[in-house]
């Protein structure tokens, strides 16, 4: 290797990085969602090129080839592009940039775990310091603009959607309960309180519902009480396919208790007319419809219907799988890195009634779907060797 190559490579390698960093704190501190966005497209892309083009062995043949893996998942989820009504090339022109940052995103993530391992650690540490931060901007919002009727947002990324809100800060909740179990401390226990105001301030139901079903596992399984952890997400799948069975029996008022969701879905099934089960209505290039029921341009409000819309129940199988290889790479045990699977967990609960397709532009929900799933599959195994890029 030249020394010229080696000094590209370093230049490549602590942009990825900062790029990396500055995204990831981003979700609670980047001024704008917009400014959120260039993070990614900046700090991400060009080093994922160069990393992709000239060290793909390194990076996609190592570790048991999962980045492969995970660009073949993506292609599979963006193939659905292919049998729009309308505009077919232009789709599959736009719909590949969603292909390409998720890639980036991915590639950077490994990147972090195989050449810079102590900050990769350190990563959800320096999430909580965000979060925290995050949590004092929203006491001023609060203090600015005073309670609002369907809650109150907090300041920058965290200003678009009250809902939104809540979601990014319970998942700074889980980072603090987190790190009170390894380090007990009476002054961080004291800010569980304000994190708490701040989620109910919010409204954000779908955060307090997922907040109630991966805090307790979170508990429980950093306790080291693995078989109780089980157990209650038992409890939490029998309850829930009560509470649908209740629902599609009528005793229960679906469309009430979900927030009109069951009849905005039916809205985008009826404005989808080549809808088919197995592959989907087709990707097309915007995420909303103007539902007549609710008088406003919305999305799907739920991952899994959004999987299942666009590219049948053959996406939503894809993505299920990712999932299942990613949570198969953390153990039956505790251990550094169970933070993601927590995080993981609560995302995929607050998707039920939240989010759009995975193979987007980015979003605020790539904080507990994306990244915690990257963070998880793609943890750098020493004996499966580590790209050569120079640091």
């Amino acid at each position: 290797m030249t020394l010229s190559n080696s000094r590209i490579e370093h230049f490549f390698s602590l942009w990825l990085l900062f790029g990396l960093l500055l995204y990831v704190c981003g979700f609670f501190l980047a001024p704008s969602s917009k400014s959120q966005y260039l993070t990614l497209y900046i700090g991400l892309i060009l080093p994922t090129l160069y990393f992709s083009f000239f060290h793909f062995r390194s990076y996609y043949l190592s570790n048991n080839r999962r980045l492969l893996w995970l660009l073949l998942v993506l292609v599979l989820l963006y193939l659905p592009s292919a049998w729009v009504a309308t505009d077919v090339v232009d789709t599959l022109r736009k719909n590949l940039k969603g292909v390409l940052l998720v890639l980036s995103l991915a590639l950077a993530v490994y990147h972090l775990s195989c050449r810079w391992p102590n900050i990769y650690q350190a990563l959800p540490t320096l999430l909580l310091a965000s979060s925290i931060t995050a949590l004092a901007l929203y006491f001023v919002a609060l203090s600015q603009s005073g309670q609002l009727p369907h809650g109150t947002p907090g300041l920058g990324n965290l200003a678009d959607n009250p809902n939104e809100a809540g979601l990014a800060l319970s998942v700074g909740l889980l980072l603090l309960t987190v790190h009170l179990i390894k380090k007990p401390s009476a002054i961080g226990a004291l800010v569980v309180i304000p994190f708490l105001f701040a989620i109910y301030f919010a409204y954000s139901r779908s955060a307090m519902l997922a907040l109630a079903v991966a805090l307790p596992f979170a508990v429980l399984f950093e306790l080291g009480k693995s078989r109780l952890a089980c157990l209650w997400m038992l409890t939490v799948a029998f309850t829930g396919i009560i509470i649908l069975l209740l629902m599609a029996g009528g005793m229960l008022n679906a469309d009430r208790l979900l927030t009109h969701r069951p009849s905005l879905w039916m809205e985008f099934l009826d404005k989808n007319p080549g809808f088919h089960w197995l592959w989907g209505a087709g990707l097309s290039g915007s995420i909303t419809i103007f539902s007549e029921t609710l008088n406003q341009k919305l999305e799907p409000h739920s991952l899994y219907f959004a999987l299942v819309l666009r590219g049948g129940l053959i996406s939503l199988g894809l993505f299920i799988c990712l999932v299942i290889a990613s949570v198969r790479q953390h153990g039956k045990k505790p251990s550094t890195g169970s933070i993601w699977l927590y995080i993981l967990l609560f995302g995929l609960t607050a998707q039920c009634f939240e989010g759009v397709y995975p193979v987007r532009p980015p979003n605020s929900f790539w904080l507990y779907t994306w990244l915690p799933l990257l963070m998880l599959f793609l943890t750098c195994k020493p004996k499966s060797g580590r790209p050569d890029a120079a640091q």
